[in-house]
């Protein structure tokens, strides 16, 4: 089992350096080469571990596409544009998005589909689902053409790692990961001026002993360089993950089997993400003069841009099982009870004005 490969690799690590920060002990249980989760060959879907919400219905990607269809448009057409995907997975979204895109804008759905991905499983199924598209692949987002890009993030943000610091009641130390027969969480050195205001401390008035809160540097790196790519040559990027306005509380978390696993113990055979702080995320886009619309809940947005009415669409009066299935879809993607206020939607554009569908209200 993966789990022991990286238990094994964790206490040598432990025995040389000391412990872990706990965003360098997700990265590789996730993306080691010989025992990195993401490299597993299924854990997407319904046999898998876990669903993400293309795979619960075309009418998510189809929406997305179109979406990003429309901000091509007002963004002027540009006739060099790139399409991108972030963790694209088994490519069901990317095959979505194209197939609306087709119907739509045909122009734009000739471009270039430029993945962001690691995982050599996940590659071939890609290959093999997008084979009628022009894709190219990537380790790393700084890697793709200075042209305009039109982007999406589904379920990204979650999984690239995040630290932790947690308040002694005097001071904010890092929580480190140790091994000693067995995984603990530990506190370890006090966190240094930098380190302050990364995890943006000052904003915490009063708190209480044994507060935890997060920053992931990865996540502020990618939005930065996407950000500054949009600013420079056109674009956008939309990100849809489940998340919160703060960095407040322990949010690690892990999936098996459709069911919470424990953490460390399944680390390599499990899924492990965190919540996405947008309030990060948007604080990072100002600052390198982008501009950050939302988040809003993705209920608010896939209704606004018309999922109620693609389902609709689809039904047929003579297939009651087809509709039933519609309109499952639908309530799983939209309901407060399922994926609709967990998972929030935010937008990144170049400096402007104006209200997409989707993000306006009232």
């Amino acid at each position: 089992m993966s789990s022991s490969k990286f238990r094994e690799w964790v206490s040598k690590q432990i025995l040389n350096v000391g412990p872990l920060p706990l965003s360098v002990a997700m990265n590789i249980a996730l993306t080691h080469q010989e025992f990195g989760y993401y490299h597993s060959k299924k854990i997407i879907g319904d046999k898998g571990d876990f669903i993400t919400a293309p795979e619960i219905s075309q009418m998510f990607g189809e929406l997305v596409g179109v979406f990003l269809g429309y901000i091509w448009q007002e963004s002027g057409k540009p006739a060099d544009s790139l399409l991108c995907e972030f963790g694209p997975g088994h490519g069901t979204l990317s095959e979505d998005v194209n197939r609306a895109l087709k119907q739509i804008y045909p122009k734009f759905a000739q471009s270039p589909l430029h993945l962001i991905e690691l995982s050599k499983s996940f590659k071939n199924l890609q290959k093999n689902k997008l084979k009628n598209q022009a894709v190219f692949w990537h380790d790393k987002f700084r890697d793709l053409p200075r042209k305009p890009i039109f982007a999406i993030a589904n379920e990204f943000f979650d999984s690239i790692g995040v630290d932790q610091a947690i308040f002694d009641g005097e001071n904010w130390r890092e929580r480190l990961l140790n091994f000693n027969g067995q995984f603990e969480l530990i506190a370890g050195k006090v966190l240094n001026t930098m380190q302050l205001d990364q995890f943006d401390t000052s904003s915490i008035r009063n708190p209480e002993c044994g507060t935890i809160i997060e920053y992931s540097s990865k996540t502020e790196q990618i939005v930065s360089d996407v950000t500054i790519h949009i600013k420079q040559f056109g674009g956008a990027l939309l990100i849809i993950d489940y998340g919160k306005m703060n960095q407040i509380g322990d949010t690690i978390q892990a999936v098996s089997n459709h069911k919470p696993a424990d953490i460390w113990s399944a680390a390599g055979d499990a899924d492990i993400s965190h919540w996405v702080d947008f309030k990060s995320i948007k604080k990072t886009t100002e600052k390198v003069g982008g501009r950050f619309i939302g988040p809003v809940p993705q209920a608010h947005f896939l209704t606004q841009i018309g999922i109620k009415q693609r389902a609709q669409n689809l039904s047929k009066p003579d297939d009651p099982k087809l509709n039933r299935s519609l309109f499952a879809a639908v309530d799983r993607l939209i309901s407060p009870s399922h994926m609709g206020n967990l998972f929030q939607v935010g937008l990144i554009l170049p400096p402007g004005s104006g209200m997409p569908p989707g993000f306006r209200v009232g």
